[in-house]
């Protein structure tokens, strides 16, 4: 019986979208809201988004790690 429960709470999770993506992007409008702008082509380190109209897209910076972390250095 415990376990149903255990079911319930993960398809409830499963069902649940993630708050910057509940609209679809198709105006410049919402590109921005959603912290993009308005590129032709999306250049290197960023990713498409959604759409500006026909010819544009909406493109947001991907976070790239730089490889260094703090316990990475050994002193």
């Amino acid at each position: 019986m415990k376990i149903l429960f255990l079911l319930f709470a993960l398809f409830f999770l499963m069902l649940q979208s993630s708050p910057g993506f509940t609209h679809f992007i198709n105006d410049p409008e919402a590109c921005r809201r959603a912290g993009g702008f308005c590129l032709h082509r999306c250049a290197p380190y960023y990713t498409p988004i959604g759409s500006c109209g026909i010819v544009q897209s909406c493109c947001r910076r991907r976070w790239v790690s730089s490889g260094c972390h703090k316990t990475d250095v050994i002193v």
